[in-house]
């Protein structure tokens, strides 16, 4: 082989070699992108899924903060309590149960039938049981009244603030340890409830009875002891006290404050980061869009099931004869999570039919046509301007735009609620649209039935 042939095979090897560099450069070139997108897809994926967790703990921790945490938004929900006649009949039946034991009713009827008529002395207890009939009849007039309702507020805002308190680490005076155990003063009422019923005790306790007046700010302990000096009865230190938070426990719940008041800031941050994060990098935003919306509308679906089943749980591990107002208490409260959680819902929604109606789905792009053409049809039938192509659109697509327009306004009532003014405007816009809709449809009828068709026919 001459010199020539071992120089061009050598350039031809040296040619070979560049050309498979370059076709190695140019493949890591071409699939740098696809290396960069998947990575996106990858990243983009982790974020909505953090996003979807920390909305989860975000929503329920957001509303016990803003609605049991604000002491005006509680006082709110529980203003109306008062006047619920269950809630009316518990109260007075607690009261009375109260009062009762505290007097020793029957026993001191029973002593006194077996010192004067030991024959009826059996009778106490049914003498005792109707006094308390009585006295509860008397007390529940008292709780229906709006020196009550007056005084529910008073109490209900004094413990709010006490409670919230006590678990940031304070301890004022309007709440109390009592024998382990951190309690809200409920004796003014049980006082008013000693006041409505003073002849009867005057005449179980043998002597006039005048009680002092007690107010929401007083210490229980004094408020007993005047309630003592004034029957001369031994009362018990828990006497119209309502146990909040057990000392015991009291410690642990108020770290566990401190955590979910921190753990509450950092949800919000971490959704807010994920959110714009996972849009961020997503290839495909809209779908991504679509993708959080979605999981955040069945989060909150999830969890409005969730509460409403552990409402129905409470209900039911009450007594047969508290189930009523503990059924009137549970709505109260619920009622406020699925009022927030139900507006959450209807925005999400809202989100996710305005990316998929804006989006370039064939379908979409559709419906975006029919939506022009029947607004031009809507203009021109106001205006009484000639016929368009868009009233004949609407001639023949009349049943379908009906039912849609049905469609959406059941949609509507069962998304805002059954409030009676969101359903007569929902019944009013309803009955507009479909009335347009028919004037449109009659309007082209007539015209092409006196032979004026439409421009461009």
């Amino acid at each position: 082989m001459s010199s020539n042939e071992e120089a061009t095979e050598a350039e031809l090897a040296q040619l070979k070699a560049e050309r498979d560099a370059l076709a190695q450069q140019v493949a890591t070139l071409e699939d740098r992108p696809g290396r960069r997108q998947r990575t996106r897809r990858i990243f983009t994926a982790i974020l909505v899924i953090v996003s979807v967790l920390a909305f989860s703990l975000a929503v329920p921790g957001t509303w016990v903060r803003r609605t049991l945490g604000d002491t005006d938004r509680y006082v709110a929900m529980v203003t109306p309590l008062p006047s619920d006649p269950a809630v009316q009949a518990y109260l007075a039946r607690e009261i009375t149960t109260s009062v009762f034991e505290a007097l020793g009713v029957q026993e001191r009827l029973s002593t006194a039938l077996q010192d004067r008529a030991p024959r009826i002395a059996f009778l106490a207890g049914p003498i005792a049981t109707s006094i308390q009939g009585f006295v509860q009849d008397e007390v529940q007039r008292l709780v229906a009244s709006q020196a009550f309702a007056d005084l529910w507020i008073s109490a209900n805002r004094l413990a709010q603030q006490g409670v919230k308190a006590v678990l940031n680490g304070d301890t004022p005076d309007e709440i109390s340890v009592v024998q382990g155990a951190v309690v809200i003063n409920l004796l003014p009422i049980i006082s008013k409830a000693f006041a409505q019923v003073s002849s009867i005790a005057t005449d179980l306790i043998g002597r006039p009875v005048t009680l002092p007046p007690i107010d929401l700010q007083e210490i229980p302990q004094e408020a007993i002891a005047k309630i003592e000096s004034a029957t001369g009865i031994d009362l018990p230190d828990t006497f119209g006290q309502i146990k909040v938070l057990d000392q015991k426990v009291l410690t642990p719940i108020q770290d566990g404050v401190k955590v979910a008041q921190r753990g509450l800031l950092a949800a919000v941050l971490l959704l807010l980061l994920a959110t714009i994060g996972a849009l961020w990098l997503s290839i495909r935003r809209r779908r991504t869009l679509i993708q959080i919306m979605t999981a955040w509308a069945v989060v909150l679906v999830i969890e409005r099931r969730a509460a409403i089943a552990g409402g129905n749980q409470v209900v039911d591990s009450a007594r047969p004869e508290n189930q009523a107002a503990a059924r009137s208490v549970v709505d109260a409260v619920l009622g406020t999570l699925l009022r927030y959680t139900g507006w959450m819902l209807a925005i999400t929604l809202i989100v996710i039919v305005v990316a998929l109606i804006t989006g370039p789905y064939p379908w979409a792009v559709r419906l975006r046509t029919w939506v022009r053409d029947l607004f031009a049809a809507l203009v021109s039938a106001a205006k009484g301007a000639d016929r368009t192509a868009a009233a004949t659109w609407v001639t023949l697509h009349r049943d379908a735009l009906l039912m849609a327009g049905a469609a959406v306004a059941v949609l509507a009532l069962l998304v805002l609620g059954g409030g009676w003014g969101s359903f007569f405007a929902i019944v009013i816009l309803g009955t507009l649209y479909g009335l347009a809709v028919w004037r449109i449809a009659d309007s082209a009828s007539a015209d092409r039935d006196t032979g004026h068709e439409p421009p461009g026919a």
